[in-house]
């Protein structure tokens, strides 16, 4: 069984901008017809596992599109490739780039057409020319071509491309905009199995429409796929608290399917899941009764990080998903187990706060939205009209 939601898409971004370096500067590539990529940069904070920068070496996978083919045939239609995406998505194919990987250096983008590792760029279309720089006399009017290209991180592990296939013979793929899915890579079967949450990749998926090669090197803005939750403990009581465990608990969602062909992105989850434990604390944590003049005793982020899930079928992130707490409180050794209320509705891209809070002599459970830390996507962010990307709505 698949659920599908469906995400606006909206005119253009937010949260990762390229960076301030301006063009790749690799001084073995200097012909301007070549497709470069700026360094994206994200601007989240470092205190948890989200990703605040794509570093020296990381890789992000792109799919390239341009030039359709003609309705009910594999026939390249060269006039159409300037047509808008809109209008020629369902009879293109990747043209450009086909699971392209993109490695990030020092200054700039570096990325082998070929699959090698040297450096050497694909070209934008130009008259009488093809993308890899061979001679075909029916490419004319290049000028006015509209490329789009979907972007992935990280490369490789975590996404598939369901869509479009590619014949690895003929090296011809099937028309249409692309279907990928991302995958979580924790595998417990039941609920006392550990589970890490370090090892989940701050899942991202970046478009740009309609761009032209007179646009200069392309600058993917990246939609965080998955939801962050963190967890703080907080002492308002007289009395002391000592905090044993925080952990979360539960099947959760497995994976999470992409889907761009349509005039909305759908997201859809299947019937997998994982089982198991996201323990967040390792030793005892003190927090004595505020101290005179004070309102509040609070552990932080707990752990530091926040965890990284999908947020499924009614913004829930799995079945029996639980946060467990064990305490001392007033000399008096107790737990808790509580499951989602149902006024919390996750959303990908955001990062929340479940608060404990210990209140007179009672225990409440709070979500929130952290303060600063939400993933915004809009326009304003970078006064750019001239590409898209996924909002989550």
């Amino acid at each position: 069984m698949m659920v599908k939601r469906f995400i606006g898409v909206t005119v253009l971004l937010a949260v990762i901008t390229a960076c301030e370096k301006g063009e790749p500067e690799n001084p073995t590539i200097t012909d301007a017809g070549r497709i470069l990529f700026s360094t994206p940069m994200l601007s989240v904070e470092s205190r948890s596992t989200f990703k605040n920068a794509l570093s020296e070496g990381d890789e992000f996978g792109v799919l390239g599109y341009c030039v359709p083919y003609e309705v009910g045939t594999t026939d390249i239609d060269y006039p159409s490739g300037k047509n808008p995406w809109t209008l020629k998505k369902a009879q293109c194919p990747p043209d450009v780039f086909y699971n392209q990987k993109v490695v990030v250096g020092s200054n700039g983008c570096v990325y082998d057409r070929n699959g090698g590792t040297a450096n050497d760029p694909k070209y934008w279309y130009r008259d009488g020319y093809d993308t890899n720089n061979t001679a075909n006399e029916a490419i004319t009017e290049t000028a006015e071509y509209n490329y789009s290209f979907i972007a992935w991180y990280p490369y490789s592990g975590a996404f598939t491309i369901d869509r479009p296939t590619i014949d690895r013979l003929t090296m011809s793929a099937e028309a249409g905009a692309p279907v990928l899915t991302f995958a979580m890579p924790q595998k417990g079967e039941n609920i006392a199995d550990p589970l890490d949450h370090k090892i989940t990749p701050d899942a991202m998926v970046g478009v740009l429409y309609n761009q032209r090669k007179d646009g200069g090197s392309l600058r993917f803005n990246f939609s965080h796929v998955l939801t962050g939750l963190g967890f703080e403990v907080n002492n308002l009581s007289d009395y002391d608290l000592t905090i044993h465990s925080v952990s979360l608990s539960g099947s959760f969602y497995k994976d999470v399917t992409i889907d761009l062909t349509g005039d909305n992105v759908a997201f859809s989850f299947s019937d997998n899941r994982y089982t198991g434990n996201y323990a967040l604390l390792s030793t005892d944590l003190s927090l004595p009764a505020p101290k005179e003049g004070e309102t509040v005793n609070s552990s932080g982020l707990v752990g530091g990080e926040h965890l990284l899930l999908i947020s499924g079928e009614s913004g829930s992130f799995g079945e029996n998903v639980r946060v467990n707490i064990a305490y001392t409180f007033n000399g008096q050794p107790d737990s808790q187990s509580i499951v989602r209320p149902s006024t919390f509705v996750p959303r990908p891209g955001v990062k929340y706060t479940a608060q404990l809070n210990f209140v007179g002599d009672t225990f409440v459970l709070q979500f929130v939205v952290d303060n600063g830390e939400q993933w915004e996507d809009g326009e304003a962010d970078d006064g750019m009209d001239d590409n898209d990307d996924i909002v989550f709505e």
